[in-house]
């Protein structure tokens, strides 16, 4: 009995060594980019902080990640997409906005409001008068984009309250995994 006893606590304790050393082993949860890259571009899901479109919540989460980002220290802040390596996209928890607005344009009008693509514009003179209806999840949404176009974030998670000031536990989320995966 003492014998069966004996192999039963040493069978469990090998299982134990060999899951934990597994869970070492797993590959990092977020893709080698987050360690390469060096230039983020923060923008909102419709546009960047000086697009009239975007709401005043969604210019104060942009603000307010690069704010933590240079906290962070881990990437550089980039005012341009293009000089980007990856692109942080926010958007604060909704369920819906409307807002109105004229638009008076000589030469460009936006053609595409994919966040992970830079604008497409067209050239035409214009003048409009309409309202902007948006509907979307209720949380607050933080995806990241690598640069270059695409259509699937490299990491996306959304959280109730999520990129509120000055905590932003989606950012802290992030930068922990990457932190942890990357060790400067």
């Amino acid at each position: 009995m003492k014998r069966y006893l004996f192999l039963l606590l040493l069978g469990s304790l090998s299982l134990l060594i060999v899951t934990d050393a597994r869970a070492k082993n797993q590959k990092a949860e977020v893709p080698a980019v987050f360690r390469n890259a060096r230039f983020v571009y923060v923008q909102a899901y419709n546009g960047d902080a000086f697009n009239p479109h975007v709401i005043p919540d969604d210019r104060q989460a942009i603000y307010d990640v690069q704010q933590a980002l240079k906290t962070w220290n881990r990437y550089s802040i980039v005012y341009q997409r293009d000089q980007a390596d990856l692109v942080f996209s926010v958007r604060k928890g909704r369920v819906a906005s409307v807002t109105p607005g004229v638009e008076v344009g000589i030469g460009r009008q936006p053609r595409n409001r994919n966040p992970s693509q830079p604008d497409q514009t067209r050239g035409a003179d214009s003048t409009a008068v309409g309202v902007d209806a948006e509907a979307g999840p209720p949380d607050d949404l933080l995806s990241i984009y690598m640069a270059a176009p695409s259509d699937a974030p490299l990491w996306s998670h959304s959280l109730k309250g999520g990129l509120d000031a000055p905590d932003l536990p989606l950012l802290q989320r992030i930068k922990h995994e990457v932190d942890t995966a990357y060790p400067k």
